[in-house]
């Protein structure tokens, strides 16, 4: 599914097969493709949204995010997003019925140097060999509030 608000350049959610994000082999990696920038002098905000269940095993998601030009070239970065409070008490992302979801902004004001289709690729970090638990990742671009002035 994609969809896309007003300022939102790309928006996709992945589903995780069997609620589960491997660490090792195939899976590691969730892939978004045809992220389309028509402008190279706007800012962008990257964020990833996590979809869970109260039964994830992890109390944060660590993860490399690969950013890849329509040229090939790719910047790479690490995140990590916290699941649980400081106390590691309550959840978060917004609870609804048997899930939780959170959304954080891992990139702020970045630009995209080339027009064109990019890819960026999230690839699992974990301590453990799966995260258990994670039922969908989702990627956001959005045109960033910044106004850049000359």
């Amino acid at each position: 599914m994609a969809s896309c608000g007003d300022g939102d350049v790309f928006k996709q959610y992945k589903e995780l097969p069997g609620y589960k994000w491997e660490r090792i082999e195939k899976g590691k990696s969730v892939v978004f493709e045809n992220i389309n920038i028509k402008n190279t002098d706007d800012s962008y905000d990257i964020s990833v949204m996590i979809r869970h269940t109260p039964y994830v095993n992890e109390e944060k998601i660590s993860f490399k995010m690969l950013i890849t030009s329509p040229s090939g070239i790719t910047r790479e970065s690490v995140h990590t997003i916290a699941l649980k409070d400081r106390n590691g008490d309550k959840w978060i992302g917004d609870a609804l019925g048997d899930y939780i979801d959170i959304e954080e902004v891992c990139k702020k004001y970045i630009t995209l140097p080339e027009k064109g289709l990019y890819t960026i690729e999230l690839v699992n970090m974990g301590r453990k060999y799966e995260t258990l638990g994670v039922m969908e990742l989702g990627l956001k671009v959005a045109k960033s509030d910044l106004e850049i002035v000359e």
